[in-house]
């Protein structure tokens, strides 16, 4: 993923389930998620994430 496509309360891919983006770091190419399967808040550099059609903006399951 780039960096300058991530906006806050976006739906992406950690680790193959969904995550919600919190806030962006663009200097250091870091943002932070909150990940609602372990209900904790991790950060993360920008590779390690997926822009994923299948997330939804209203539910962190996949349909």
């Amino acid at each position: 993923m780039n960096i300058e496509d991530v906006r806050n309360g976006e739906w992406v891919e950690y680790h193959k389930h969904p995550v919600e983006v919190l806030s962006v770091d663009r200097q250091h190419n870091i943002v932070t998620i909150y990940d609602a399967r372990s209900q904790c808040k991790v950060k993360v550099h920008i590779d390690e994430l997926k822009d994923d059609p299948q997330c939804h903006c209203d539910s962190y399951l996949y349909f």
